[in-house]
C-alpha cells in the first residue's frame, strides 16, 4: 500500500465504501423515530471539521475541510495536512440524507477520492450509502460510522443560503461560503472557500480545491488562492471555461 492510500483509506471508510462496510457491520437495532428526527435536527447546517478518528486503528487524521447538510441534501469536502501540500489525498461527496436505524442514513451520489501521486488519481463511486449516529453539544458535532471512524465538527452556522444542483454534483452558496462537488469517474472539481461576487462576477477566496482527471492523467491540489468564476443562477463557469449547468435549485 503507497503513502498515499495509507492515509487515505481510513476516510474512504468514512465516506461509504462498501468494503469497509462489510469489514465492521453496524448494529442491528434501530432507533425510535424520535431519536431519529432529533439527528436530523442535530447535523442540519453547514460545519467545519475538527478532528477525524479512524476506525479499528484509532489514528487522528488531520485535515482540513468541510460538511453541509441542508435540506435533505449533503455535500463534503476536504484535503489531508500534511506536506507537500501537492501529494495530498482529498476526499469530496454530495448527495441525499434522511433518518436512518441510528439516526441518519446518508446517499452520496458522488463519492470522490483523489490521490494526485497515484495512477490513476482519481476514484469514484456512485450510490455509495451508510447510517451514521449523531451526538451534538451546542456548536459541536459528532458522527460515528459503523466502521468506528468518528469526525467531529464545529459549527460554521446554518447553512443560510442556496443549493444548486447540477446532472453531476452541485455548488452550495451558504453562510457566506461556496462549496463545489462535481464530476463522474473521468473527472472532477471540488473546492470551498468564502466567496464575494459583484452581479454575477465572483470571486472564490478558496481554503482547499482539489481536482483530477483520469484522462491524462492530472490532479491538483490548491489552498489559499483566488479563482475568478461567474454565476447567473444557471451556468456556473470558471475562468478557464469550465461550465456547470444548474438542474434545480433549493
Amino acid at each position: 500500500m503507497t503513502r498515499i492510500h495509507r492515509y487515505l483509506f481510513p476516510l474512504l471508510c468514512v465516506a461509504a465504501l462498501a468494503a469497509c462496510g462489510s469489514k465492521a457491520p453496524e448494529p442491528a437495532a434501530a432507533t425510535e423515530p424520535a431519536a431519529n428526527s432529533k439527528a436530523l435536527e442535530a447535523v442540519d447546517g453547514f460545519w467545519a471539521y475538527t478532528s477525524l478518528k479512524a476506525g479499528g486503528t484509532g489514528e487522528l487524521m488531520p485535515l482540513t475541510g468541510v460538511i453541509l447538510f441542508k435540506d435533505g441534501i449533503l455535500a463534503q469536502q476536504s484535503i489531508f495536512d500534511g506536506e507537500p501540500f501537492e501529494a495530498q489525498g482529498a476526499m469530496a461527496h454530495a448527495g441525499s440524507y434522511s433518518s436512518g436505524r441510528l439516526g441518519v442514513h446518508m446517499v452520496t451520489a458522488q463519492t470522490i477520492s483523489i490521490a494526485p501521486k497515484e495512477t490513476p488519481p482519481l476514484t469514484f463511486r456512485a450510490d455509495v450509502q451508510h447510517d451514521i449516529s449523531v451526538q451534538r453539544a451546542g456548536d459541536e458535532l459528532t458522527i460515528v460510522f459503523g466502521s468506528g471512524t468518528a469526525q467531529t465538527f464545529k459549527r460554521i452556522g446554518p447553512g443560510s443560503g442556496q443549493i444548486y444542483q447540477f446532472d453531476k454534483g452541485l455548488l452550495a452558496l451558504v453562510d457566506g461560503y461556496f462549496l463545489l462537488v462535481d464530476g463522474d469517474a473521468q473527472s472532477v472539481v471540488t473546492g470551498y472557500g468564502k466567496y464575494r461576487n459583484e452581479g454575477t462576477a465572483y470571486d472564490l477566496e478558496v481554503t482547499r480545491w482539489a481536482e483530477a482527471s483520469n484522462q491524462g492523467p492530472t490532479a491538483k491540489n490548491l489552498r489559499d488562492v483566488v479563482l475568478k468564476a461567474t454565476f447567473d443562477g444557471k451556468t456556473f463557469t470558471l475562468a478557464d471555461g469550465r461550465a456547470f449547468q444548474v438542474v434545480t435549485s433549493h
